[in-house]
């Protein structure tokens, strides 16, 4: 194990940032987007995957390392339902440059907080 980082958010302040579309945009890659708002109440979902970006910003150590992006930073559904970060752009070339070899992600949400724990192997 490299790293481990958590977050806990609350649902109702990412749900009035999910208010100005220019948020969603620079947070949450189309396909979040698409998942969170085919979703009953999208807030809980949009809240897990902030969390999530901050926990694994936390996992690696370095903060918003070489001008990662938020967007950069995706969580994915498995066929399982296991959700699972994929990474791109400079976040995907700095995870790959300090030799990391795996991401472990787990999330959990009710109506009013979400939380993310990463562990970056």
């Amino acid at each position: 194990m490299r790293g481990i980082g958590i977050d806990i958010v609350e649902v109702d302040r990412i749900a009035q940032k999910c208010q100005k579309a220019a948020f969603v945009k620079l947070v949450f890659t189309e396909n979040e987007e698409a998942y969170c708002s085919a979703q009953g109440n999208p807030f809980p979902s949009f809240a897990a995957r902030f969390a999530a970006k901050e926990a694994y910003m936390k996992a690696i150590g370095k903060g918003w390392a070489n001008d990662a992006q938020f967007h950069e930073i995706e969580v994915v559904k498995l066929e399982s339902g296991q959700p699972k970060i994929r990474l791109h752009g400079k976040s995907m070339e700095y995870f790959e440059q300090e030799g990391h070899s795996e991401i472990l992600l787990t999330l959990s949400h009710t109506r009013q907080t979400a939380v993310a724990v990463v562990i970056v192997v």
